[in-house]
């Protein structure tokens, strides 16, 4: 680490040797998020420590940041009286790459504990292809009665196949125990023996739910082009999650293969996270012959389905977009608002006059989709358009906010004084698209214009004239966000907030830390996102103090420090 570095974390490595406790706690759970391998060795020495949420806290620490030196120090800790820190020990230990200290963890497996601790640490290391943990497993395999430990030293010889265990397994396969010659044979199969495999072929097809699960986690850690047959049968089970795990079995079968078998099982999947999945796959495809399963799913009240299902028709290109246009004009309504914002994302001429018409339409969303399927083109046709539903004065306030923003994102000077006639406007959607957009296009009046919208009625508006004031250089615009951030009206507090937020100045760390303070829910929940957004490290130990009071939810503050640690460390 440089000089600069240790100089601007040492408040927070000073902060470890703190006589107050929680300013430990915070300084140790910063150090964790801020994942610097240096600060490992700062961490281990409270490991000795008499105070039991410390020693959780920095074995936590130590997982996050992963330097393999630490592992030797957790370890201990897995065999600990206290059930709680022996979890926390062992969670940690998934973080870190193992090879530099296999031996550790190797040795840590000897036969002097018990079983089940065995089992755990035996399957932390079934990912590692590497002599000195097949021996481990051998031997474990040659020595032991206990079945969860043969299932897992089994199950490192699915992953990692090997013809020298060919033999061993084999004894194994006629265990008594259920779970063990499950193994054995699945491993075996691995080893293409025959016996053993037509064996497997037969138990997928068991009543016993469990052991098709196991089946079908065990092919795909180590998938063979034989296992085609078994993966269709688990790509139709009954069992949700066994289905689930088969998804990555797709990629034994040729485009052909993939592709009907995704058209049949779009139609008949009924659980929505697998669905999302197989249009994810469906997407990759590229494929027409998905088509109608894919439209289908454009009717669906489930907007991710909808949302996935229009980019896997949009994937597919121009060999689409006749078959589209011929059946647009027939389309369920709700069907048509969707698939305009298809047709803009494929682009090319042919779809323009669909667009235009929609432009043109009676209802609201398809006029609306059409605005922002015209944005995405950036045609110069489709944007005299734009310009025309701007100057007309029946506009819908809706479609006209929409074009507003749709005109900001072609970044075409040409536009900007027709936006500019949008800042009066009476509603306050379209002044305020109007400013986001003028910024984009960097209107030279845009100054002066923001320094007079700062007043405005609206809280919106005034705070998209206080980012685009900040974008065009002007830092003055702090003092008017502190001011706002006074104001009695809580809305007017969470815009201030929400500004600063998007800003992502640094200037505005000490205002937002003291909005931490808001009495509001509203305000504070947008204080600490925003804080979370800047990644600014004098907000670190706030962050970590108000997710220890439990103001919100654990998983809210779980979100913010994910992002904070995102930006901090980008």
């Amino acid at each position: 680490m440089t000089e600069s570095g240790k100089s601007r974390f040492q408040n927070l490595i000073d902060g470890l040797k703190s006589t107050n406790r929680e300013e430990k706690l915070l300084s140790v759970a910063a150090l964790g998020i801020l994942r610097v391998r240096q600060h490992a060795d700062a961490l281990v020495d409270l490991l000795s420590s008499p105070d039991r949420e410390v020693v959780e806290q920095v074995v936590k620490a130590l997982g996050h940041i992963g330097n393999p030196g630490s592992v030797k120090h957790i370890i201990e800790f897995v065999v600990n009286d206290d059930g709680k820190l022996a979890d926390t020990a062992m969670l940690a230990l998934r973080s870190f790459n193992f090879q530099p200290a296999l031996d550790v963890v190797i040795r840590a497996c000897s036969s002097d504990k018990p079983p089940q601790l065995r089992k755990k640490l035996l399957d932390l290391l079934i990912s590692y292809e590497d002599v000195r943990v097949a021996s481990l497993m051998n031997e474990i395999m040659g020595q032991t009665r206990d079945p969860e430990l043969l299932t897992a030293a089994i199950n490192y010889f699915i992953k990692h196949p090997s013809a020298e265990r060919h033999t061993s397994l084999k004894m194994l396969a006629g265990n008594s125990n259920w779970g063990v010659s499950l193994a054995a044979n699945i491993a075996l199969s691995r080893l293409k023996d025959e016996g053993a495999y037509a064996h497997v072929r037969r138990l997928v097809k068991s009543s016993n739910a469990e052991v098709r699960q196991i089946i079908a986690e065990a092919l795909v850690s180590r998938p063979l082009i034989e296992d085609r047959n078994i993966f269709s049968a688990l790509f139709e089970d009954s069992r949700h999650r066994i289905r689930e795990i088969a998804i990555d079995g797709l990629a034994l079968f040729g485009a052909d293969e993939r592709i009907s078998v995704l058209r049949h099982w779009l139609a008949a999947e009924t659980d929505a996270k697998i669905k999302l999945q197989l249009i994810k796959k469906a997407e990759a495809e590229k494929s027409a012959l998905l088509y109608d399963e894919l439209y289908k799913l454009l009717q669906v009240a489930d907007e991710s389905l909808q949302t996935a299902a229009i980019e896997a028709i949009a994937a597919m290109g121009e060999r689409i977009v006749d078959r589209i246009l011929i059946d647009f004009d027939r389309m369920p309504l709700v069907v048509r608002e969707q698939m305009i914002l298809v047709l803009g994302q494929i682009g090319g001429d042919k779809v323009t006059r669909t667009i235009r018409e929609s432009l043109a339409a009676k209802e609201r969303w398809l006029r609306i989709n059409a605005v922002d399927a015209a944005a995405r083109m950036n045609d110069p046709e489709l944007n005299a358009d734009l310009v025309r539903i701007l100057q007309a004065k029946d506009t819908d306030i809706w479609v006209r906010a929409t074009a507003v923003s749709a005109l900001g994102r072609t970044f075409n000077t040409d536009y900007s004084e027709v936006i500019a006639s949008q800042l009066k406007h009476e509603d306050a959607r379209v002044r305020a698209n109007s400013i986001e957009a003028l910024s984009e296009l960097k209107w030279s009046e845009l100054p002066e214009a923001c320094h007079r919208l700062l007043h405005d009625r609206n809280d919106r508006v005034r705070v998209n004239a206080a980012i685009a004031l900040w974008k065009s250089g002007h830092e003055e615009v702090f003092a008017e966000l502190e001011k706002m951030s006074r104001d009695k009206s809580r809305w007017v507090r969470a815009s201030a907030v929400f500004a600063l937020g998007r800003i992502k100045d640094r200037e505005g760390t000490p205002i937002l830390l003291k909005m931490l303070a808001d009495s509001e829910d509203m305000v504070y929940r947008n204080a600490v996102e925003a804080l979370a957004e800047q990644g600014d490290l004098r907000a670190m130990l706030p962050l970590l103090k108000e997710a220890r009071g439990g103001r919100m939810s654990t998983d809210f503050y779980e979100k913010a420090l994910t992002r904070f640690t995102e930006t901090i460390r980008s």
